[in-house]
């Protein structure tokens, strides 16, 4: 029952920063869902918005004498997504995030991005010791303030194909911290699908 509503205030600290991005008259632009592995191979799920603070484009012409542009863009992207580490834990965690990414003209894409965010964590097989010396298991996780720096790599197919679906990849570093002496560092792939609206 504790996971379900901290599950319910994550999803609430998302829904609420949605909610103030659109008071801002922003509209979202793609809904994306995504695969997202700890370590590349504990296996998670992540779903997000994305929001166009502001973008401009630069043309130029190459060394072939053909027009080159490039699309530039600031974002702001809430998401929220949880990953299964079997016996160690299971993470959830809200992550509102913001980026620059460079498109060309076909499509292909390059962004960089920071997120901060909260992470909570449940660890399974926890157990303690009774007053009458039984042995009882317990309910044990950890809560985390957690950034994320990532790097994009993906392919807006409504540019040559008219298919509203872009398809990404995403290595990324997350650091959460209290923990240990200085926090604790995840690695964590991330590929999949945006949606445009």
């Amino acid at each position: 029952m504790k996971i379900l509503i901290k599950l319910l205030l994550a999803v609430g600290v998302f829904m609420t920063t949605a909610g103030i991005l659109h008071a801002q008259n922003l509209k979202p632009a793609t809904i994306n869902i995504s695969y997202l592995g700890e370590l590349a191979t504990h296996p998670g799920l992540k779903v997000g918005l994305t929001y166009p603070v502001k973008s401009w484009e630069k043309s130029r012409i190459n060394n072939k004498g053909k027009e080159k542009s490039i699309l530039t863009a600031f974002e702001i992207s809430p998401s929220a997504g949880v990953f299964y580490h079997r016996d160690y834990q299971t993470g959830i965690f809200v992550l509102p995030e913001m980026g620059f990414s460079r498109q060309n003209g076909k499509g292909n894409y390059k962004a960089v991005g920071i997120g901060v965010g909260y992470m909570r964590t449940q660890v399974p097989h926890v157990y303690e010791i009774h007053a009458d010396g039984e042995i009882g298991k317990i309910h044990a996780g950890y809560n985390y303030f957690v950034t994320n720096y990532s790097l994009t790599f993906g392919k807006d197919l409504s540019i040559k194909r008219n298919i509203p679906v872009g398809i990404f990849i995403k290595p990324q570093v997350m650091y959460a911290v209290p923990n240990y002496n200085g926090g604790i560092l995840y690695f964590a792939l991330e590929a999949g699908l945006n949606y445009h609206l």
